[in-house]
């Protein structure tokens, strides 16, 4: 398959990218109040059943490096640099 060009106004992409860095500014204050001691459960009816503090907390984690490399693309992009590779 071949490549298709798209043509996206940038008003659009500048909504999302507003959107990823919010999303990870969410997941990192998330990950801080984990780290400062509170924690999360699962449960049924306001009764905890399980801590699910260290699953959520990996989720965190992992929105935070995949917009975090979505962003330095989009970076790149807008500077001329992208590499290739990516």
């Amino acid at each position: 398959m071949g490549e298709i060009d798209r043509l996206v106004p940038s008003g659009i992409i500048e909504q999302w990218v507003y959107h990823l860095r919010r999303q990870r500014a969410r997941a990192a204050d998330a990950i801080w109040l984990i780290d400062q001691g509170f924690t999360i459960h699962d449960g049924k009816d306001g009764v905890p059943t399980f801590d699910a503090t260290a699953r959520v907390r990996a989720e965190h984690e992992t929105v935070v490096a995949e917009v975090t490399a979505l962003l330095r693309l989009y970076d790149g992009i807008n500077l001329g640099q992208v590499d290739e590779a990516a």
